[in-house]
């Protein structure tokens, strides 16, 4: 009796330090991970109306390393003021068709004060799609422009922006950040 309890003692030990060792297993399997550089799948690309006198389109690098498009838009203090060709959406060194949607994502600076709105216009679509920024917008809002062929570009899309009446002349009154998300 003592030597079979001994035994199922000493059994339930090893069984104890089996369980053990097979919970500390550590596997490596190694992978390598290669990164190359080419150039952007989806492009945007200045309107006709971005002549640098009412609409100006430009470029720069993000602290962060990303790729920034600004677009600097008049508006006139008290009209409501639409352009319909500030920018385009394009698929340039990809395979496949990509689905492009605009998206608000937040108020970089200044405020709503002497900005009612900012409707980022996509007529292109069928309906024609309105995507309306003011001080009431959650961020996430946002419009699908359709899809996007290899080597094609989406319609115009345009702005209509309404400054108040009283706004100060000559000074950025809002910049907001609206990206343009594609997949495909």
């Amino acid at each position: 009796m003592e030597t079979a309890r001994r035994t199922i003692v000493a059994t339930l030990l090893v069984a104890l330090a089996i369980v053990a060792f097979a919970a500390a297993v550590t596997i490596t399997n190694i992978t390598e991970w290669t990164v190359k550089a080419q150039g952007a799948p989806v492009v945007k690309v200045a309107g006709s109306d971005a002549d640098g006198t009412y609409v100006a389109v430009g470029t720069y690098t993000g602290t962060d390393g990303t790729n920034r498009t600004t677009i600097t838009v008049v508006g006139f203090k008290g009209d409501i003021t639409r352009y319909t060709s500030v920018l385009k959406i394009c698929n340039k060194n990809y395979s496949k068709p990509v689905s492009v949607s605009l998206v608000y994502k937040t108020l970089l600076s200044g405020n709503w004060n002497y900005v009612k709105y900012i409707k980022i216009l996509y007529p292109g679509s069928s309906p024609p799609s309105t995507l309306t920024i003011d001080s009431t917008t959650s961020p996430g809002t946002s419009i699908t422009l359709g899809t996007v062929d290899p080597g094609s570009c989406t319609s115009d899309i345009g702005v209509e922006v309404l400054v108040t009446p009283d706004a100060p002349t000559n000074t950025n009154l809002i910049t907001i950040e609206v990206d343009v998300e594609s997949t495909g």
